[in-house]
This record gives structure tokens, sequence and C-alpha cells, in this order.
């Protein structure tokens, strides 16, 4: 263990230098006390890598766009920082938080929907992303947190896939409210919708009667 000659005191790991006085230490290095922050520090860096190139992009575009008049009289531009800060931002609310694979699913799914509804509000294409795109995604959805919510253990996964499902019928059922054709595709994500809670309801039933009455609190 090395040592300070100065404070008289012993100090463990591979430090070069007394914490207290700064002068050089005697004796043989041990084994550090405290885990390398070394795969901490290559990630934050990989995070402020990806963080800089993000911002980078938005700022160059933004630049193109409205500095340079390099739009035609469309500012894709807009767009594509509205796509970026969330994408940012469900990336550094997964990094804080502990990661939960399904809740990034719905979370990120219904990120992606809103987005679409936008973007396609925007460049024209409305109806495909509402009727068609929106739709699988939520099916797609649907049936991955089904997977998760038969072999999660925690059942973390659970609570996610009842909100999806509920998220499917909702909206089916303001779209019939108000005579929309609802159209194939939103048919069969539905269909996919009251499957996943059939077969929850079988494999998991009173987990699934648990879950409702903790989340509602009775």
């Amino acid at each position: 263990m090395r040592k300070c000659l100065n404070c008289n005191i012993k100090i463990g790991g591979h430090a070069d230098s007394c914490p207290l006085c700064q002068n050089s230490l005697t004796g043989d290095a041990t084994a550090d006390n405290w885990p390398s922050p070394s795969r901490l520090r290559a990630q934050a860096f990989l995070y402020k890598l990806q963080l800089f190139l993000v911002l980078a992009t938005i700022a160059v575009g933004i630049s193109l766009d409205y500095l340079l008049g390099l739009n035609n009289g469309t500012h894709y531009s807009l767009v594509i920082a509205l796509w970026l800060i969330v994408f940012e931002f469900d990336l550094s609310a997964n990094i804080k938080r502990l990661l939960v694979i399904s809740r990034t699913v719905s979370i990120s799914t219904l990120h992606i929907c809103l987005l679409l509804l936008l973007t396609g509000w925007y460049f024209g294409f409305m109806d495909i992303a509402a009727y068609m795109i929106i739709p699988i995604l939520l099916g797609a959805a649907l049936l991955t947190n089904l997977v998760f919510a038969m072999t999660d253990t925690t059942e973390n996964a659970l609570v996610y896939l009842l909100g999806n499902i509920f998220l499917v019928i909702v909206i089916y059922a303001v779209l019939m409210a108000k005579r929309i054709d609802t159209g194939l595709v939103w048919t069969i994500c539905l269909m996919v919708s009251f499957v996943s809670l059939i077969g929850i309801i079988i494999f998991k039933g009173r987990k699934v009667s648990n879950e409702i009455r903790k989340r509602m609190n009775f």
C-alpha cells in the first residue's frame, strides 16, 4: 500500500500523489478500492458525441434553410429538427432511468406516431400516415409487448401492453364514432389488440387483475 510521508496516511490503489497534500507517495500500489470509471467515461463520451452530431445537424440544416434559402419553399430543417429533438429526448430518458424495454417500445412508438401525424400533415401524406403507417406501428408494439409480457418475470411489460391495447381500442372507437372509414389496417390492428388481450387474460389472468388494482389504487 502506498504511503504519504507528509500526511502519514496510507492510500490504496494506483495513485501517484497524495489527495490531501499532492506530495509523491511511496510504497507499492495495491488493487483499486473502486471500479475503474473508464467504461462510464467511454459511454459519456459517446453520448456527448452523438449529442454534438444531433445539434450540429440541426444547426446546419436551419442555417441552410433560412440563411441561404435552400428550401424551395419547404422547410425540411424544421421537420428534421423535430425528429432529432424527440430522438434525443427519448435517448436521454432511457439513459437516466433503468432501461425497461417495454416502456421504451411503448413511449417511442407513441412519439413516432405523433411525429408521423405532424410530418404527414406538413408534407401532405396525412392519410397514409394515419391509416396505414401508424396502425402498423401500434400493432408491432402490441405484439412486441405481448412477447415481453409473457416472458418478463418482473411484470413491467404488462402495464404497457394493457396501455397499448387501451390506446388502440380508444382510437378505433373515436374513428367509428366520427363515422370515419378505418380501413383494413386499423381493423387488423384492432384484431391484434383483442387477440393480445385474450391471450394475456388466459395466460396471466391473475396478474392482469392485480396490475389493474394496483394502478387504479383499489
